[in-house]
């Protein structure tokens, strides 16, 4: 390189670095304007109308190291400001104002010393006007998002994001209610050849009224939406999808003969039409995103991986990437600090379309992760009932991981089929844990390929139609005697011939398995459930119930025609006000296609004592034999060539105690095993032991340990809290844990705490650190340092 040459390098890099200094000064002195705004309106008249203003600034930094050598560096500092005004102008019209900034720099070093720095620059103002009254409401509103990428605020780095909207709701008194609701996107680069161009467009009108006369109720929610995509850079260039979803209700029920009789009846229905339109850039195979009904989860068990019925869970399917979905049971951690056996599934609206991928998101970088990126440590299956004896296992090609949103942190599982497949219900079971810590899942998606025609349009039209009848009856004779019935059918048609036909369907498959033959296009799936019960207290310590239930799944392609009876005999009693026993004996037998496929007996008791003052214990001891007969079943997932049997032995229990007014104890056991083609076993106890003098100090202590085949682990930990100041609270945890895998071992050692200081009413501070120590053939170990630092104005 010439003498001129490098004097012009280094002119542009003084002009880069003058122009990076110059960018930075204006930031900073445009937040301590907006500072001093938000002050002047703190300390105006203003205030007492609404306006608010907050920071937060969050600073973490990770060191790690293998045998004393660093091999990852990591940084990162995010700091959010935030002002907002809302203001009445009328008793019913109101707005708001807001402007929000996000600054993000992070840094991370790896063992070669290459490091990848990311930024992030936004800033978002909004203003928003309402109008509400007990009738009506209507609101409006326009956001605008710029964004950068970079540390420099340049149009290379630059995303702009425009979203307008406005609702109106009507609710007038003892009249149908009805919405209407107008939603825009724009999104778009400044590149001088754009790469992002994408516009949405969302319109729907929703209307629903619900009416109760004398015993009877009814009501109704229908809604029609037409959503437009336009992304002239994607290969699929436009899509328009319309959609109405209606759901109906009747409901009946009454008492008779002075109470003794209480009955209800219920019939239901969800009608759901969707139209798709997409217009493709090119022909050829192109995978494309299957449109869920739902999220669904369960959770299984070292001896049960998989869950029998898995329920709804809304959070797993809402379009919200970063944000861990929510279950009845908590957050589902597949991380290496998580658990086993998490079931996580969606329910699509059709299965008429293949797919091949399913995709499972998660907001932890996985690109490490040596675990779950292997075909063993994951099971996939899939049903069209999500009932049990449904489920089938699925062979997975190839399992990787990816990143998603660099900038949100969202990173995703690929697992994909070595066949495409056909079903309304798919499952992913992770076998083993993340070697990664705190994966958290938040979205499942699956997706298929269809092929595009010359003509560079695919038009794909869906109709799915649920219905369900129920009745319930509660009869009590007399003070010591009741009886229960209850029936309960659920039809699901995918693209039926009439609406009229399939009404008339699922009435008559409240007494009959036909279904009438309307073309290839219909797919019909019911299950019946019926059962009757009764309960007799025999004396006054001893009370007997007795229980039939049947459950049934059948279809119209004669592919599934499953049936399952239930008998069960159970009786309770409580001899003495501390104590409370159960004994239940249990047995199922199981039929594909009229053929008995297997039969299951559980016997279990259960004891609930108050052994002393504050000292209460619950033990359960059980037994199940399953036997699985030979059969030459239609259904090729359910034929067995030859007969089986396995026998699980069980007890479980819970010791909880008050030893004194500052001590408690609590002791949670269990051991099980299994026998059969594979037999296994599994012992655990936890042990907690709590020190609590008084308000503002606690101290515990734990102890656990777990073989689960031969497999040890053992954990020992101590939690200090204490509040040794009234703004200052602090928090001490250290944990200990030996793993012996047989011939490995793993020792880990782990220290964190955080000190959290309230310095006035408007301005908290947050230390944070955590150590880890993990010894095996290597040693590694972690340090993570964090400060949090929120101030509020108000």
């Amino acid at each position: 390189m010439s003498n001129e040459q490098r004097a012009k390098s280094k002119e542009q890099r003084a002009k880069s670095k003058g122009y990076e200094t110059l960018c930075s000064t204006l930031y900073a002195l445009c937040f301590t304007l907006y500072a001093l705004c938000s002050t002047l309106f703190f300390c105006s008249h203003a205030f007492a109308e609404g306006p608010s203003a907050w920071l937060n600034m969050n600073y973490t930094d990770t060191k790690q190291f293998e045998d004393g050598e660093k091999i990852q560096a990591s940084d990162n500092l995010y700091q959010n400001y935030y002002f907002r005004l809302d203001k009445s102008v009328t008793p019913i019209i109101s707005y708001q104002l807001y402007l929000r900034s996000t600054l993000i720099n992070s840094h991370n070093t790896d063992s070669k010393g290459d490091t990848v720095n990311t930024y992030q620059r936004a800033i978002e103002p909004s203003a928003d006007i309402f109008l509400r009254n007990p009738i009506c409401g209507f609101d409006a509103g326009y956001r605008r998002l710029e964004k950068w990428s970079t540390a420099n605020l340049t149009d290379n780095s630059r995303e702009t994001t425009d979203f307008y909207y406005s609702r109106l709701n009507m609710t007038p008194r003892a009249l149908p209610s009805f919405s209407l609701q107008f939603d825009r996107q724009n999104k778009y680069d400044h590149l001088p050849v754009q790469k992002i161009d994408a516009t949405n467009t969302k319109y729907s009108g929703s209307s629903w009224y619900d009416v109760q006369y004398r015993h009877m109720k009814l009501s109704y929610n229908i809604t029609l939406a037409r959503n437009e995509d336009k992304t002239p850079k994607e290969i699929i260039s436009k899509t328009i999808n319309d959609s109405i979803n209606g759901l109906y209700n009747i409901g009946y029920s009454k008492a008779f003969w002075d109470g003794r009789i209480n009955a209800s009846a219920g019939y239901q229905g969800n009608y759901f039409r969707n139209k798709i339109e997409q217009f493709a850039a090119q022909t050829g195979s192109v995978s494309f995103k299957r449109m869920p009904s739902m999220g669904i989860y369960g959770s299984g068990t070292q001896l049960e991986p998989d869950a029998d019925i898995l329920t709804a869970t809304i959070t797993l399917s809402d379009n919200i990437y970063n944000i861990p979905a929510t279950t009845t049971s908590g957050t589902i951690n597949i991380g290496q600090n998580g658990k086993k056996f998490h079931n996580t599934g969606i329910q699509l609206f059709s299965s008429a379309k293949p797919v091949d991928t399913l995709y499972i998101y998660v907001n932890k970088d996985i690109t490490s992760d040596t675990e779950l990126i292997q075909r063993s440590n994951w099971k996939v299956y899939k049903s069209e009932y999500n009932l049990p004896n449904t489920w089938t296992e699925i062979n997975i090609l190839t399992v990787n991981a990816h990143v998603f949103d660099i900038v949100n942190n969202v990173y995703r599982y690929e697992i994909k089929f070595a066949a495409p497949q056909n079903s309304l219900f798919f499952r992913a079971i992770n076998m083993e844990v993340s070697s990664v810590n705190d994966v958290f899942v938040t979205e499942m998606e699956a997706y298929g390929a269809d092929i595009i025609p010359q003509s560079g349009k695919i038009t794909d039209t869906s109709t799915f139609f649920t219905q369900g009848v129920s009745f319930n009856a509660n009869i009590k004779p007399s003070a010591v005697l009741s009886f229960r019935l209850n029936y309960f059918l659920n039809r699901a048609d995918q693209n039926p011939a009439s609406v009229i036909n399939s009404i008339g369907g699922a009435f008559a498959n409240i007494f009959t398995n036909s279904i009438q033959k309307n073309g290839n296009m219909l797919q019909s799936n019911i299950t019946r459930n019926f059962g009757a019960s009764s309960t007799w207290l025999i004396q006054r310590y001893l009370a007997t119930t007795a229980r039939f239930e049947r459950n049934q799944a059948f279809d119209n392609k004669e592919k599934t025609d499953i049936r399952s009876d239930t008998y069960s005999l159970a009786f309770n009693s409580s001899p003495l006000p501390t104590l409370d026993t159960n004994l239940s004996f249990v047995r199922t037998y199981s039929f594909d296609f009229n053929e008995k496929h297997s039969m299951n007996s559980l016997y279990f008791l259960t004891v609930g004592a108050k052994l002393y003052r504050d000292v209460n214990m619950i033990a359960d001891i059980g037994y199940t034999d399953s036997r699985t007969y030979a059969t030459n079943s239609r259904s090729a997932d359910s034929a067995t060539s030859e007969d089986t049997s396995s026998s699980t032995r069980y007890v479980r229990g819970t010791l909880d105690a008050r030893l004194s007014s500052k001590v408690s104890a609590n002791l949670t056991y269990g051991l099980s095993s299994a026998s059969g083609s594979s037999s296994s076993s599994t012992n655990d106890a936890l042990m907690l032991l709590t020190y609590r003098p008084g308000r503002f100090f606690s101290l515990s202590g734990s102890f656990s340990v777990s073989d689960t085949d031969n497999e040890t682990t053992s954990s020992e930990g101590i939690l200090i809290d204490w509040l040794f100041l009234p703004a200052v609270r602090m928090n001490f945890n250290y944990q200990h844990t030996f793993k012996d895998t047989r011939p490995d071992t793993t020792l880990t050692d782990s220290f964190s705490g955080y000190l959290i200081w309230h310095i006035t009413r408007f301005l908290d501070f947050q230390f944070s650190y955590n150590y880890t120590r993990e010894t095996n053939d290597t040693k590694k170990e972690t340090y993570v340092f964090g400060g949090y630092l929120t101030c509020r104005l108000w």
